[in-house]
């Protein structure tokens, strides 16, 4: 049955980019078990001009969508059956912060030195007694209709005007893009065991199929 499951999730990455992710000298089959950190989303709205905004209500949705797509992968990913969430904004604001610190020393760790976890985090572990903690962050924007359209017929206009010259310059703008983070936090020896993120554009960040993809290809070639 699990190797159905694999299969299908397999076919549903396609057209879904992941980076080479980090791990530290833990194993994926040392990994037996982990708690989720309640899953975050900040989605902007585009809708005048290229100006993205901070949307609550998409990215409350985007939230919602996240954290029933996780579910699919429950028993692969060996989650806990409990789960930590923030219980107050100062908490939250905190637990924000630190994940913003985590995937900048991440994406700047080109010698692969160890990452440290930060103190709420490890405090978290501490409270649930969890080794193992998965963290996902999505970070992304879609558009109106109307703006698309128009930036659409704007970038047309100009591939037009610079196609005189010879050289057609054309391109069409990125409708929607959804990055996603995962962090795995190792309570045991006190740094990140692994971290990957994926990208997907023109694929709106609040459907469930294209979040699927993406969290199949955060850890491809690692847990499967």
């Amino acid at each position: 049955m699990k190797n159905i499951i694999l299969f299908w999730i397999a076919v549903l990455c396609v057209s879904c980019s992941s980076s080479r992710f980090y791990t530290s000298d833990v194993k994926p089959y040392e990994i037996n078990e982990m708690i989720k950190f309640e899953p975050l989303s900040f989605i902007s709205f585009i809708e005048k001009w290229n100006n993205d905004i901070y949307n609550d209500s998409i990215s409350e949705y985007a939230q919602m969508v996240l954290n029933e797509s996780l579910d699919s992968f429950w028993e692969i990913l060996r989650l806990s059956p409990d789960e930590i969430f923030m219980i107050d904004d100062i908490e939250r604001n905190e637990f924000e912060q630190e994940i913003n610190l985590l995937i900048s020393m991440a994406e700047n760790n080109k010698k692969k030195h160890d990452i440290p976890i930060t103190p709420l985090i490890e405090s978290l572990l501490n409270e649930f007694d969890k080794r193992f903690g998965l963290i996902i962050l999505q970070d992304g924007f879609t558009r109106s209709k109307r703006n698309y359209n128009r930036q659409v017929a704007l970038s047309i206009g100009m591939g037009i005007l610079t196609g005189i010259s010879g050289v057609s310059t054309y391109q069409t703008p990125v409708k929607a893009n959804s990055t996603l983070y995962a962090i795995i936090v190792d309570n045991k020896e006190k740094n990140v065991a692994f971290f990957n993120k994926s990208v997907l554009q023109n694929k709106e960040p609040t459907d469930k199929e294209n979040i699927i993809k993406q969290l199949n290809a955060l850890f491809t070639k690692y847990f499967w």
